[in-house]
């Protein structure tokens, strides 16, 4: 029976590292990803930032990217289409193609690619582990089970915007009236006022879809 394995990877191999650790704070979802030649897959993501501006400018330096191009704008998010070149140490897009995997959602976060994939069977994703741990990548299972038994259940929010809305309602931010301010709070995690009103404005949105809806 196919199953489903939700998990996170991390390496300094994989596509897109440099880019990623000068714009630490970028957020993005992988809209689809396609391969003619499977050592060099062309993403198309939606990213957040405080500085997108930054993160192409991240991008343009990063050996593993080719090609970039923005090919919409929403607010203050923008879809890119990239495509990765054959600097990268380590290419997962063939690996677990070859294993039968179809992949149903990538984002990035917190330093963390978090990936769910189905997997013909338990065997197949035990091969795929072995591929990571021969090639040095991190992995963190996150959740696993029978592709009949989905529910569609997941996380809600990535760990910033649960640090941030957890500090607001500890802080009183969301008191009538309010007892602090989107700058208290950035103060008092070290980052910039804009980058609480997006993890607060993304995190109001998570919890819309997963729970609301």
């Amino acid at each position: 029976m196919s199953v489903i394995a939700e998990y996170a990877v991390k390496s300094d191999g994989l596509a897109l590292e440099s880019a990623l650790k000068r714009v630490p704070d970028v957020e993005f979802e992988v809209e689809r990803s396609y391969a003619t030649d499977p050592d060099r897959p062309i993403l198309f993501l939606w990213a957040d930032s405080c500085d997108l501006d930054a993160f192409e400018a991240a991008l343009a330096d990063d050996p593993t990217v080719g090609q970039v191009e923005v090919l919409s704008r929403v607010d203050e998010s923008r879809l890119y289409r990239i495509e990765t070149t054959d600097r990268m140490d380590t290419v997962l897009y063939p690996a677990w193609v070859s294993l039968g995997g179809e992949r149903l959602r990538t984002r990035f976060s917190d330093g963390w690619w978090h990936t769910r994939v189905r997997f013909p069977d338990r065997e197949a994703l035990s091969k795929y582990r072995e591929y990571l741990r021969d090639n040095d990548i991190r992995f963190e299972l996150e959740r696993l089970y029978d592709a009949a038994d989905r529910d569609d259940t997941e996380p809600a929010l990535t760990e910033q915007q649960r640090e941030t809305l957890l500090l607001a309602y500890q802080c009183g931010y969301f008191e009538i009236p309010r007892e602090v301010t989107t700058s208290d709070l950035a103060e008092e995690l070290g980052v910039s006022n804009q980058a609480i009103s997006e993890r607060l404005r993304r995190g109001y949105a998570r919890l819309v879809e997963n729970i609301v809806r």
